[in-house]
């Protein structure tokens, strides 16, 4: 879980992840926009959306759950998004989402 501050009045309508990691001392990998490794082809960006935009004052705590599943050959993430407004739990048991058979 993490917890964003939104800089002004905005609708939400789900999250888009990213990741930027430092292998060892000076060995990066980025899908991140602004740093991302040039001419890497194997990782993307992933869109989480929520059913229902939420509405979310400025200067409102915006407090992101995800959850990484697995059963047997199938792997999932579930999401949720807490403003003063709940998402609910989304792609509960990789309902409509999944990696694997």
């Amino acid at each position: 879980s993490t917890v964003f501050t939104a800089r002004s009045e905005s609708i939400v309508h789900g999250l888009a992840g990213f990741f930027d990691a430092e292998l060892y001392p000076g060995v990066e990998l980025s899908i991140c926009p602004a740093t991302h490794t040039p001419d890497m082809h194997s990782w993307f960006p992933m869109y989480f959306p929520i059913q229902r935009p939420l509405t979310v004052d400025a200067g409102a705590e915006i407090s992101v759950h995800m959850w990484r599943r697995s059963s047997g050959a199938k792997t999932w993430y579930e999401w949720c998004i807490d403003t003063s407004d709940s998402s609910g739990i989304h792609n509960v048991n990789g309902h409509e989402f999944w990696i694997g058979q």
